[in-house]
């Protein structure tokens, strides 16, 4: 799946290229009008067409497919920001906060395997306004993901800027990398696996 969706990518950066920016731009107007008219018209808690592989769900609700979908518009665009100098407009509560929550979600399933006595917790703390705290809990059923600690003492923290996370999680920077540039505190093993999340399908 992951080398058709590269090839089929490849296919329309090849064919964009004899496409002036004038007209590409236009051409997200205008169809980026009858996108969104198209999910704002599906049932937020129905079955969606297609699961959110990358967080381990064969069968999602359309929320988080639609959810999914925002987080492919905002890190792309973010890839075109970074190319031409202008980054900081979507490093906004409104707009990376929904892009980083969504990311999260995926946080379970990398953790799937990892063994942990029961209600071990992992706090990750995205800084600045636009982040937040998230918090991974062991339970008998597996990992859960929360907003509100349920002890004191998280067995371990990891502390990740915006500009480093929003790329970790799309693949953009190596975990190595990541883990260099943030702050962990508590037991490291716990923490690292942190880094391996990947929110997109690559």
């Amino acid at each position: 799946m992951v080398n058709y969706l590269n090839e089929l990518n490849a296919d329309w950066v090849k064919a964009m290229r004899r496409v002036s920016p004038l007209q590409l731009t236009d051409m997200l107007k205008r169809s980026g009008k009858q996108y969104i008219a198209c999910l704002s018209s599906r049932d937020s808690f129905a079955p969606s067409r297609y699961p959110v592989s990358w967080a381990g769900e064969e069968q999602s609700e359309n929320w988080f497919d639609i959810a999914r979908e925002y987080t492919e518009k905002w890190h792309h665009q973010q890839q075109i920001r970074e190319a031409v100098g202008k980054t900081g407009s979507l490093m906004t509560r409104q707009l990376f906060y929904p892009c980083i929550d969504t990311f999260m979600c995926g946080l379970p399933h990398v953790y799937l395997a990892v063994e942990a006595a029961i209600n071990t917790t992992i706090r990750i703390t995205i800084t600045t306004e636009a982040g937040g705290d998230w918090y991974l809990t062991k339970k008998t059923n597996g990992w859960i993901l929360i907003k509100e600690s349920l002890k004191n003492t998280p067995e371990a923290t990891v502390i990740i800027e915006p500009h480093i996370a929003w790329k970790l999680f799309t693949k953009a920077i190596n975990p190595d990398i990541g883990i260099k540039n943030s702050i962990i505190k508590g037991d490291d093993a716990l923490a690292n696996n942190v880094f391996y999340l990947i929110a997109v399908m690559a």
